[in-house]
Formats: C-alpha cells, structure tokens, sequence
C-alpha cells in the first residue's frame, strides 16, 4: 500500500487531538544535549547519552567536549562555514568532461568547492590557530583533485590529505586555492574587485556592496574609461575604492583571461598586471604588500578576523544575527577565543556552553528556544538513526541541485540561494516527507530483516499487534520517543496511546506490519520534534 494513503491516517490521528505533535520550546537537559548532539555531530544523542544527562545534568559540559572530538566535528564545521564561503556550487568555469572526468561528473562537483573548507575543517580537528586560514602552507585535496590540478598528492591513494601545489604560487591558505577563484572569477574590467570584497565579505565581515555610498548616477556603466575615471576621482566611489583598488590588486595571478585552458595554475608573470592596466599597486589598509603570501599575514595580523569569525559561529549556532545587545557577549567569546589561541574548538566551546545559545532563561531574550533543521541536518540525523542516505548515481541528493533537491529543501546552492531557509516552505516539506518516508522504510526492512543488528525496532516482531502484545509495543514506541526526540515518555502516557492509535489505523489500510511502522516511523520523523531542535 502506499504511503501516501497511510499518511491521510497521519492526518486522522492529528484531528482527534491526541497527536505527538507537541513541540516545546522549554529547554530542559535533554533537549539542550540534543542541540549540542545535532550542532557538533550531525546526530542525536544516543539513548546512553539522553540518561547520563538526566541522571545528571552537569555531564553536559562533558558531552560538549567529547563531541567536540568526534569524527563527525570536522562535517558540521564545514557545513557552518559553507554558507559564509558559498563555494559549494555546480557551475564552475571548466566543466567534468573538459578535465577528463566525464565519468565522474558527482565526485567533481562534490570535490571542487570544498576545498577551502576542507582547510577550515582541518585546522579545527588540529587545533591550529584560526589565522591559518590565510597563513598556511598546504591545501586539502582528494584523488579527484590531485588528478586535475598541479598537487603533490601521493600516486594510488584516495581520501582528503594535507598536500602542496607545485606551481611555485605563494602560500596563502584559502587565498591560494584554486576553488576560491574558479568560485570568484574575474573579468579584466573588474579587476579582481569582486574577489577582494569576497575575500573582505568572508574574513573579515565587511561586505563592500552593504555600504551606504552616495555617488552621482549620471556615469556611464557601459564605458570603461568612464567607470575608471569615476573610480579615481568621484567622492562617491573613491570612499570604497580607496582601500578596495589596491586590495584587489594581490590577485592577479589567478587572472585567467578568455583562456580558461590553463584554469587550474597560478601565473606569477602576471602578478604586476595591475601596472600595465594602470591601476593601483597592491596594498592592504595603507600597508604596502607585493604577493598573496604578504596579504595572507596583513589579513592575519588584523583584529577583524577574530572578532569576524566569532560573529559568523554565534550567528551560525544561535541561526540568528547578532544584535547590539549581543556585543557584549561576542567580545566574551573572543577573549574566550584568544585566550585559547585562536582555535575553532575554543571558540565553540565559549558558544555553545553559554546561556544563549542552551536556551537559559538567564540570557533573557538573547536566548534561542527553538532552531529549524537545514536539509544537511535533516539529512544526517535520519543517516544516525536509520542507516539511510539519499544517493543516487553517486550524487548527493540533499546536496546537489543539478540532480537533487538542495534548494527544494530550503538549502544554500552558493550563487542564487545564499542562506538557508529559515521558515518552513512548500517545496521544503514535500522534501521532508519524501525523504523521511524513503528512511522509514529502509530501517524497518533492515530492521526486521537483521533484527540482531536493528537500529530502531529492537522491542517487537514484525508480526506482533498492539493487541496481541501492548506491553512489547509500549516499550517500542517508548525507545522510538527516546531516540527520535530525546525525549522519556511514561509507558502509559498520550504519546504511546496515540502511536498505537495510529499504527492500528494504519494496518486497517494495509493489513501489513511492514507498512504500518513505515507510516509511523514517517509520521515522526516529520514531526516538529524532531525538525526543531
């Protein structure tokens, strides 16, 4: 039978009033272990965790920093830092089969743009000061890449390494990769300015295109020679371009031209193009500079890439932007993040054990009750509880739009969509449904196919009946309540009532035990529980 009937009983069940529709935005211990679960491992906690926390709520400062070093921390820092840098895209200036690798059209898209988050996530999991980002003298690379660009990566191997170009280009961290400037092209009328605002908007918060400025509207755009005259001597423009002209000037060596052919290599013979087009000589903030390397250690020794990427994970943590009433609390952060020698897990640290971000009521209206699953977050809590994960042809689904369903799903695809959603929408919960269905039915397949290794439906058979056997079912959707929303529910309580109530109504259409716990496991893995967190 298909879900779609089981799920208008779905809909029944919730008309009676006795629903497990019952999102709280009270902050207890288990809902704040499942915050800090989902933000540092992409998973809920696990049912030994959930009462380790209620026995004791202080263990939560120690599940914070045991996440902190799980294997999936490096994931959820570039998902963070995802939104910020928008290189996650599908549309990059040399296509799959123009490197060679029309056979591996997924794992180059998936490949590229993470890059310069790979680096982020490879200072975090080594603790690495947080102005390597700009400084370092490696990149991050897979075989994929290692085959198309000039790297040391190591013949016959696989995986993401530390690896070196070999193009003789300056060590700059981020600003050296070659994913940052095949994300931020450039024209010759340009310039490089885009890329500089990028590099700006990114690092440093300061986005040139949010500034107020007044500048006369009779200047031909379409002339060049006017827009370089404006540039030099209108007020208007000369008060962002003062700093941005000779900012931009440090790209040069990615300036490729209409000869996208040799995209890929850094050309130091054209670092000083910037003379040739007359413009200004590369410089940052007034402090002169000659290559990618100078502005890499200019941008490092700035106090706004502290207090920058301390904004970006408050906002990014609390999903929310900071306020004035937060400045307080970001300069506690910092310091917080200083004195502990800029690295990423300090900063986390101060994050997510203060008031704010655990929903306490001492932080006041600061303080953030509820936050909405993105669709990677989505994605991965269904994986940790079912096994399940949407890939198809090698792609992705959650991640891609080309052939899957990023955007549908309320998430980022690095040019048109640049935030993710922050309210539900219509096409983000037929997402929701068609993947949450698509996990319900694989874990109790693999449930009652392998019951010894069963990742959910470990209290009951596959041909028991609530009537047949109530206490194995109210043991069953009690542990399903447990993992599912982090939540303890009496073995008497609504919740166990309704659940049986709905997966009766649900055998009564199918008379198939396999069915009816695909549609339940469906209903709550669509439930605000468990979208909210």
């Amino acid at each position: 039978m298909v879900i779609g009937l089981l799920l208008s009983c779905v809909t029944q069940v919730e008309d009676t009033g006795v629903s497990m529709y019952s999102s709280s935005a009270e902050m207890t211990v288990e809902r704040q272990l499942t915050r800090v679960s989902m933000d540092l491992r992409g998973i809920r906690p696990s049912e030994e965790e959930i009462l380790a926390v209620q026995a004791d709520p202080e263990q939560l400062v120690n599940a914070v920093e045991e996440f902190l070093f799980h294997p999936n921390f490096p994931d959820r820092v570039r998902n963070l830092f995802a939104e910020i840098y928008l290189t996650r895209v599908e549309d990059w200036p040399r296509s799959a089969s123009q490197v060679g690798l029309s056979d591996e059209k997924a794992a180059y898209w998936a490949s590229v743009g993470d890059e310069p988050l790979r680096i982020l996530s490879q200072i975090a999991q080594e603790d690495l000061p947080y102005y390597s980002v700009t400084t370092a003298d490696w990149t991050m690379a897979n075989e994929v890449l290692g085959a198309i660009w000039p790297l040391d990566y190591p013949e016959g191997e696989t995986g993401w390494k530390k690896v070196q170009y070999t193009d003789s280009r300056p060590n700059a961290g981020v600003l050296s990769t070659n994913a940052m400037w095949w994300r931020y092209t450039s024209t010759q009328a340009n310039a490089n300015r885009g890329r500089a605002n990028a590099v700006s908007r990114i690092l440093l918060c300061d986005d040139y295109l949010t500034r107020n400025v007044e500048f006369s509207r009779d200047v031909n755009l379409l002339d060049d020679d006017a827009v370089r005259h404006a540039i030099q001597n209108n007020p208007g423009c000369v008060a962002c371009h003062y700093s941005l002209e000779p900012f931009a000037a440090y790209f040069w060596g990615f300036y490729y031209g209409n000869n996208n052919y040799d995209m890929g290599l850094y050309r130091p013979e054209k670092e000083q193009l910037w003379m040739e087009y007359g413009l200004a000589a590369p410089a940052y903030y007034g402090e002169l500079g000659y290559t990618l390397e100078d502005l890499g250690h200019q941008i490092a020794a700035d106090s706004r890439l502290p207090e920058c990427v301390t904004q970006q994970l408050f906002e990014g943590l609390l999903r929310r932007k900071a306020q004035v009433a937060d400045s307080e609390r970001l300069a506690q952060h910092r310091l917080k993040f200083l004195e502990g020698g800029q690295t990423l897990r300090a900063l986390y640290r101060s994050i997510l054990n203060s008031p704010a971000y655990l929903g306490d009521d001492d932080a006041g209206e600061a303080a953030v009750h509820t936050k909405m699953v993105d669709i990677e977050l989505f994605g991965s809590q269904l994986e940790g509880l079912t096994g399940y994960r949407f890939v198809v042809d090698g792609y992705n689904m959650l991640r891609s739009d080309e052939k899957g369903l990023r955007t549908l799903g309320g998430g980022v695809d690095g040019v048109n969509n640049t935030a993710v959603a922050v309210a539900p929408n219509s096409t983000m919960l037929l997402v929701q449904q068609r993947v949450a269905e698509a996990a319900a039915r694989h874990v109790v397949e693999g449930d009652f196919r392998e019951p010894a290794s069963a990742r959910l439906l470990t209290e009951i058979w596959p041909s028991a009946t609530p009537h047949e056997n109530p206490e194995a079912f109210a043991k069953q959707i009690r542990r399903l309540h447990l993992l599912v929303f982090g939540r303890d529910i009496e073995l008497d309580g609504q919740e166990v009532e309704a659940n049986k109530a709905l997966w009766s109504q649900l055998y009564s259409v199918s008379a198939d035990s396999y069915e009816s716990w695909t549609g339940l496991l469906t209903a709550l893995f669509r439930d605000p529980d468990f979208l909210l967190y």
